[in-house]
């Protein structure tokens, strides 16, 4: 079964060092809807931590403004298990 895997919408770099002030505005700079206490307005901001000290955070930023969080299932057709449809 094939896996389908969604890119990010916004991809941000956060320098290492960088404040909390400093991190909201790099986030509201490069489109994403954060408010001035650092809450998001609409979507998913998944930040992945550096592996080693003094390494930069990466932000990803999904939309998920006029998208389905679950996507629908395609409608199943009933099967007819009545004896006259079986063919013997």
């Amino acid at each position: 079964m094939p896996r389908h895997y969604r890119l990010a919408d916004i991809t941000v770099r956060i320098p290492f060092g960088t404040t909390e002030q400093g991190r909201i505005a790099l986030l509201q700079a490069a489109g994403i809807p954060v408010d001035a206490g650092g809450e998001l307005a609409r979507g998913f901001l998944h930040e992945r931590a550096p592996f080693r000290f003094g390494a930069d955070s990466i932000c990803r930023w999904f939309d998920t403004a006029g998208t389905d969080l679950m996507p629908a299932m395609p409608s199943t057709v009933a099967a007819d298990h009545s004896s006259g449809a079986r063919a013997a």
